[in-house]
Formats: structure tokens, sequence, C-alpha cells
């Protein structure tokens, strides 16, 4: 494989990263062959001097790395013949990087740095935060003729789609990074829409955790043409590279990972209105068993966003067509009689193990808390009927307090988590569409909330499974936790799921 974008070095902004030797040594376990890479210091610091270092360690990676270098459109009026001189140098890309350097994609001067490009014959890698800055990329860049190498930076990008298939039909030689596609079957539709010739994938090691990309690329369901596509011949052809042989063996975490016996805390059933090619109860079922989910905690989207009744029957329907199945009671703020009848009525299900709502969907001078006075009588009844409550975060401190007997369950909850962990009735959900390390630091949620209240969940099939297991085998926990994470914990936090 060749892993299209990482860091070399120390990223300042989290003082995380990897000298030379820990770069090649991550790439190993990934099963990863090359890897299209720039210094940190050519991004934060001063481009010349950056990209001097960048091809001093591609030499002394014994030709693994391929040199990408950085420009800072802030700092650099760019010309052709210093991009040409780039590409005598070694350097096989250019790469953008505007977020980290304080000026915009909407700037005019991405488009004439895109003309030189061309003229230079010098692929530019963008690093694209979200859509918008596709669209600004497109515009600029589609009409130069630009080879453009579109690399997520978020560490997320379930929502991309739509628009790389607008882009990828107007800009033929545009080539889209598949790294921080989430959904089940999302790297598969967009070979069928796009081809796997136009897409290949970016890590973003270390300022990402990379087995997120990793462990989501092995998982998706590929033909060899595909997967040779976009594991490092359509970036081998974009860059003017010799491909790598095919991926010899997934990271060592990846099997073990995924054959643990495990119980996941957050899925749903229906849609969220997004592409989401595998949402059907087969689609769930197949994916409890590539997993070794021996049982999994859902509720329904439509009962979430539309319908309470509806939804949460779906639930019912799921439930009771398969065992390993444990559904969620939804309610909403804005119903109380309604959501407190839906909570008396599941209750008596002994396959309903919790309440949720996502209160900051509501509104009321804002994105509404749970600690809202609307949530009050619907908390006395989850309490009435000993059900543990998931939900945000927004509000989540207060409600904790005001109810120590209730196990609260706080969904997503891999960033703002210092303060809760102080209430030990909440337990944390690990469920996050972004793999940034800044967002996603797992070891220090453990180290804070304790190895007996982090709990396995995917948010699936929003994000697969893959994507959490590839950001824990990224975090290198002690494997000792794993099974307190995997399962133990959830018994604690939902003690219905013990029946």
């Amino acid at each position: 494989m060749i892993d299209g974008g990482v860091f070399l070095g120390k990223d300042p902004a989290i003082e995380y990263g990897y000298d030379l030797a820990g770069t090649l040594a991550r790439l190993d376990a990934f099963g990863a062959a090359r890897a299209l890479a720039a210094d940190f210091s050519a991004v934060y610091y001063q481009s010349a001097f950056g990209n001097a270092r960048t091809l001093e360690l591609c030499a002394a990676s014994n030709g693994r790395l391929i040199p990408l270098a950085a420009a800072c459109l802030a700092g650099w009026s760019v010309s052709r013949a210093e991009l040409e001189e780039l590409r005598a140098a070694g350097f096989k890309a250019v790469g953008l990087f505007p977020h980290m350097q304080s000026w915009r994609w909407s700037d005019y001067g991405v488009a004439k740095f895109a003309e030189k490009a061309a003229e230079a014959g010098l692929p530019i890698q963008t690093g694209a935060m979200d859509v918008t800055d596709l669209g600004h990329i497109a515009r600029a860049a589609g009409p130069t003729g630009a080879r453009v190498l579109v690399r997520w930076m978020q560490g997320r990008g379930y929502n991309n789609l739509p628009e790389i298939a607008a882009v990828a039909e107007d800009f033929p030689e545009f080539l889209f990074d598949v790294g921080c596609v989430t959904q089940t079957g999302g790297i598969r539709w967009l070979c069928e829409r796009v081809g796997s010739k136009r897409l290949y994938m970016a890590s973003n090691s270390p300022t990402c955790l990379e087995g997120a990309t990793y462990f989501s690329l092995y998982t998706a369901d590929l033909d060899d043409a595909d997967r040779a596509n976009i594991e490092g011949a359509s970036l081998a052809a974009a860059l003017g590279v010799q491909a790598p042989p095919r991926r010899a063996s997934a990271h060592p975490f990846w099997t073990a990972h995924r054959r643990a016996p495990k119980i996941d805390t957050h899925w749903h059933t229906g849609a969220w209105n997004i592409i989401e090619p595998a949402i059907s109860h087969a689609a769930i079922r197949a994916e409890l068993d590539a997993y070794g989910i021996e049982k999994m905690v859902t509720s329904s989207i439509l009962a979430l966003n539309h319908d309470l009744a509806a939804g949460n029957a779906d639930t019912e329907r799921l439930v009771a067509a398969d065992k390993r199945v444990y559904g969620l009671i939804v309610v909403n703020p804005w119903r109380p009689a309604q959501s407190i009848a839906e909570i008396e009525r599941l209750a008596a299900n002994p396959r309903f193990v919790a309440v949720k709502t996502i209160q900051d969907f509501y509104y009321a001078d804002g994105p509404m808390r749970i600690d809202h006075p609307a949530y009050r009588p619907i908390l006395e009844a989850a309490r009435r009927f000993d059900l543990p409550v998931m939900c945000h975060l927004p509000g989540l401190e207060n409600v904790a307090d005001a109810f120590p007997e209730i196990h609260f369950v706080a969904a997503h909850s891999t960033w703002r988590y210092r303060e809760l962990a102080k209430r030990p009735n909440i337990y944390f959900d690990i469920a996050t569409s972004s793999a940034l390390r800044r967002n996603c630091d797992l070891r220090d949620l453990v180290a804070h909330a304790g190895p007996d209240r982090v709990i396995f969940s995917t948010d699936s099939q929003l994000m697969n499974p893959a994507w959490t297991l590839g950001k824990m085998a990224s975090a290198d926990l002690d494997t000792a936790l794993l099974d307190g994470i995997f399962r133990r914990n959830a018994l604690r936090a939902f003690p219905r799921l013990s029946n």
C-alpha cells in the first residue's frame, strides 16, 4: 500500500508525532510499503527550511517515503519556475494546508497557484476540512487542469460522498482520499460512482489516529482491482512512481480486535438522510456476525428525528428478530406525556435497556441541554424504572448531580470529558466521527474516567465498527483494559444487558 498522506516529526499543535524510525514502524504495522510525506516544519514553520528537511528524511527512508513539498500561500508568491525547481529536486507533489497556516481556500491566489502547478506538471495535494473547502478547491483549481489530490484533514467524512461525486464528474484530474469515509459500504459506493482509479487513501498520521483509515479500508467490500487501485496503484500513477506490492498483512490488532467478543452500545436503525448503502436489518445482522458483537444496543433515527412511536416500534421489531439486539427507548422533551408513556410501555420488555435522547437536536433559545426543565419529568420516569439514560454532553454534569441514582451514558464523549469524569454515575461512549488525536485521546480518557467507565460503541452504521477499532489500535491501549471496554463495562452501565 501507499499511504497518501503522513507528516514527519512532531505536530506542535498537539505535541505528538514520530521520528523517521517511528513513522516507518507505523507503516509496517499497518501494512503500508510507502507513504507520501512532508515534514511538519514545512507546514508550520518555513517552507524552504521544512522542504529541505523532508528531502533529507525521505532520502534516509530507503525509498519508502515519497517527498511532498509544502507551500504557504500566505507568504509565497509562487512562480512556475519555483514549482519546476521543486519537481527537479525530487518532490512528487506540493501540499497546501491552509487550516494549519491561517489562509483560506477562498483566496484568489489558489487559482493562480493551480495554474502554475499545472504548467509545471506538479500535482497539488489539497488539505480539505469539509465539503465547503472542496467546493472552493474545485472552483479554483478545477478549470486549470491541474492534477489535484484531495486529502481530508478533519478525520471525518461520512457526509462528503455526494460532493465528491459532483466534483469528480466535472474535473477528471481530481483524485479523492477515502480515508475518512466511515459508513458501511461508503468506499464501495465511491468505486461505483467515481471509479477506483480516482481514489486513494491517506491516514493523516500522526495528526489522526491512523488505524481508523486503515481498518476501514481493510473491511471495505471491494474486488481485487478496486482494492489494488485504492491501496496504491491510483496514487502511484498520479505521482509517476512505481506501485508497491500489495499489502502483505493487516495490523495484528485487526483480527484480534475484530474477533474479540464485544458489546456495542451505540447503533441506529433507519437513515440519517445521507448516503448509507448498508442499513437494512439484514445488513445489521451481517455486521454483528463479522465483528463478534454478542450484544448490540440500538435506537431508531425515525424516533429521534420525527415519529417517536413509529421509531420505537421499529426498534421493537428488530429486538424481536435477533436475540443479540437490545433497544433504547427514545424520548422527546417537547412531548413529555408521550415520552413517559413510551418508557412505561417498553420498560416492561427486559430487552429495552435505557432511555435515549439527543438533547441538542431540540431548540430552546439555542440548542437544548439535558438539564432543561422539559427533561425533568422524563428523567424522573427513567429513575422510577431504574433505566440508564444515554444523551449528548450539554448539561450532563448538572443532571448527573441531580439524579445520582441514574447511570448516564455520555454519547460521543472522547472530548470534553475531564469535568464529567468526576461524576461516578457517568459512563463514556467512544463512538465519535473524528479520528483527530486532539478529539479522540483514548488513553487520556481512560486515565481520567478510569478503566471501568469507558464502553465500546460505534454509532453504526453511520460509522462501521472498523472505524472505532482502528482508533483503539492506534491508541496502543493496554491489552488488560480491552475486555472491560469491549464487554464488562457495558454490563455495569446497562444492568439489563446481563439478562
